[in-house]
Order: C-alpha cells, then structure tokens, then sequence
C-alpha cells in the first residue's frame, strides 16, 4: 500500500511539474488574436456611444476577474451620433463622406455652393482642401489654422481629403480645443475627391445628418498590489471605426500584461487604464492623468500602448495595397533614457524605428512626459489603414501579436525587478 501511494505521489508530482507556466497562455498568438477579434466585433469605438460603453464593461470584468479593483473614471461630453453623412456632386451623385469634429448643433448641416479648391475666394462656396501634408490622422496647428481662416473668409461648407494608397476616407482626430466648427466639415475618399475637383465652378451639396446628446464617456482602470511604487501601463480604447489594426494590438498586449502582473505578484501597486476620448483630443488620457494617476515621485514606470503596434505590412502594387506576412517595421517604439538598457535588450530582435524620448515620441505618452513623468517607454504608428473603416482584424496576426506582447513583458521584467 505505502508502494502504491508513493507512486501515486510521485505521478502526481510530476505531472505538475511536467504543466506549463500559466502566465505563457495569456501570450500565445492565438489568444491575444481572439481579444483582437472580440475588440472589433463589438463595432465602431468611437467616445460615448453604446460600443465604447461596452468596451470598458468588458475590460473591467476581465480585470476584475485576475483580482483587480476596478474603477470607471467619467467624463460628460456632448456627442454627435451621424445617419446620414454625404456630398452630392454636380452630376447629381451621391459620394460618402464623414464629418470633421467637432459638429455645430447651432449651424445648418445641409448646405449647398459652387466649388471651389482654390483659398483666395471663398465666400459663400464650398471648399476642397487637401489633408495630406499634415500629420496622417490628426489635426495639426497649420491645418486648423488654414480651416478657421476659410471659415472665417464665409466658406459655406469644406470638403477634406486624405491622398492614401488604400483609396479609402481617413477620419482626422479632433482638435484638442473642443469648439464646433461654424460651418460643416466633411472628409471624403481621394478618388471622390479627385472627381469633384474637376467639378471645379459647379454646384455641389454638403449634407450631415444625425443625433445630438449629452452622453457620459469613461475610462476603465484596476489597480493590484500594495507596493510603495507604481507600475502603470496605458492604452486608448476609443476611436473612429472598428480600429482592428490601430487599437486592437495595444488593447490585447494591455490585457495580456494585466493578467500578467496579478499572477507574478511583484512588489508594486500596478495600474491598468484604459482610456476613451482618444480621437476627441486625448479626452480620457488627460482625464487620468489630472485625477487618478500615480504621484510622478512614486511612480516606477509608465508603458503606454498605443496605435498600431503589430500591424501587418502591406505592398503597393499597381492595383492597390497587397498584405504581407510580416510585420510592417515602420512602427514607433519609444523609450525614456532611464528605460533605455531594458528596452533595447528586450526589443533587440523586434522590427520597428526604435526613438529616445528626447528626439521623439507619439500618441498619448506625450502627455504622460509633459506630465513630468521620467521612466517610460511605449509605441504608436499610422499603419495603411489608420483611422479607416476597413481596419479590421485582418490587419493584425498571432505570430506579431505574440511577439510584441512578450517583449514589452520582458521590458517590464527586466526594469522593475529587484536586482
């Protein structure tokens, strides 16, 4: 009998040595994939409406479900939710288009004018303008500035376009000063716009349609341990469409960490947020930061995961962009000097442009440096189909996935633990 038990014993054990560590599986491809996937079918993320709601629900229950203690940071902002968005060309076609917020409540949304791309005389016109030299995705001083001078000249409407190889309508994130625009703005796809531009001098129609409503928008954070310093680790939620490509990648590893860090126990407090508001001028981020992030003094460091962390690459061929299978190096990693030996050690054999905060930086880290927050590092890029419908989960893999998520692990890893 006492043979038969320590055989049993010794089976036992060894079998449970024989089991992988558990903390693995939360970076498998495959299951970093499937939180990509669940991310974008809850459909478009944009700031307070019912899918960026149902984001953070999501997530906090995740959280809560490793041991965190969640918490919902809030913020009240009126929203616009369009039906109808559209220009009506001179041959009396009808071309998708999509407004530029932030949308007037107190303006006529449903103009029409003679076109014209041409600044010096604007009055009572609607004007094309091109987007392209600016920033991909977002408002930048020398575009608002031209935009509030066409307004304030009497243009009727404007027409805004992105030149890209998709051939698709980008979407341009707010300005950071949320003021409705006095006259309506709408982005349109490079092809329609090439076509209204031989319009030049006819009469066209800006119409935008849709729903006001004060709505109640919020970021998600848990907070695990009892560590003297902090370990907070950040990624935007929100966006314009599905954002499979651009919020997806970040969204997953964030995750990943999260039940990371609540199995290894280390000996800091670590917090994880989540923040919408990121295409309304980093609403969420600037929310967090002014009222529940860490003290900088306490804090050990700050990831931040931002757009397009894992994207595929794609080819441009002469019918349009091919995917790859690989990862498209053109992202943007970024490290502070006091992460700089970590960072290159853990991404030494990861693909992208690799930045020190003081030559550069992306996305919502900016505020957390302005913030005077000096340990830190993170990543952000404009990927082919940013701030696009068509950005999918497509544009995403396991195999890259599985890649990045391990290596800010091991960035993390190799920066706070004790020595």
């Amino acid at each position: 009998m006492k043979r038969i038990f320590l055989f049993m014993w010794l089976v036992a054990g060894a079998s449970a040595f024989a089991q992988p560590n558990p903390g693995t599986s939360y970076f498998e491809g495959s299951n970093l994939f499937t939180t990509v996937t669940r991310y974008t079918s809850l459909g478009e993320h944009r700031t307070g409406t019912p899918t960026d709601f149902a984001t953070s629900e999501w997530l906090g229950k995740e959280l809560a479900a490793s041991g965190y203690t969640v918490k919902y940071h809030e913020f009240s902002l009126k929203q616009f939710f369009p039906e109808v968005v559209r220009v009506t060309d001179a041959k009396k076609r009808v071309l998708n288009a999509f407004p530029f917020w932030y949308i007037s409540d107190s303006i006529k949304l449903d103009v029409e004018g003679v076109l014209t791309a041409r600044a010096t005389v604007v009055k009572d016109k609607i004007v094309v303008v091109n987007f392209t030299s600016n920033q991909p995705g977002q408002s930048g001083e020398q575009l608002l500035e031209k935009l509030h001078a066409l307004v304030a000249a009497g243009a009727k409407a404007i027409i805004g376009y992105t030149e890209n190889e998709a051939g698709e309508i980008a979407a341009i994130n707010a300005p950071k000063a949320a003021k409705p625009w006095k006259a309506p703005i709408v982005l349109v796809s490079p092809g329609d716009a090439k076509q209204l531009l031989e319009q030049e001098g006819q009469t066209v129609r800006v119409t935008i349609k849709g729903t006001f409503k004060q709505v109640t928008a919020r970021n998600v954070y848990g907070t695990i341990g009892n560590g003297d310093q902090y370990v907070v680790v950040s990624t935007p939620i929100s966006g314009w469409f599905g954002c499979g490509g651009e919020r997806g990648p970040g969204v997953a590893t964030w995750l990943a960490l999260a039940q990371w860090a609540a199995a290894e126990k280390l000996p800091y407090t670590f917090v994880f947020t989540g923040n919408s508001g990121h295409e309304l001028g980093g609403w969420g981020a600037k929310a967090f930061l002014d009222g529940g992030a860490p003290p900088v003094d306490k804090t050990k460091l700050w990831v931040h995961l931002g757009a397009g962390i894992a994207t595929l690459s794609w080819k441009s061929t002469p019918s349009g962009l091919v995917k790859e299978n690989h990862v498209d190096a053109n992202r943007n990693f970024f490290y502070s000097d006091a992460a700089a030996a970590s960072f290159q050690a853990a991404f030494k054999n990861v693909a992208g442009n690799k930045w020190p905060t003081t030559q550069r930086t992306g996305g919502e880290l900016i505020y957390v440096i302005d913030k005077g927050y000096p340990n830190v590092a993170g990543a952000a890029y404009s990927h082919p189909y940013f701030h696009m419908k068509s950005d999918d989960a497509s544009k995403t893999s396991p195999a890259i996935l599985e890649e990045v998520a391990i290596a800010f692990r091991n960035f993390i890893e190799n920066q706070i633990r004790p020595q």
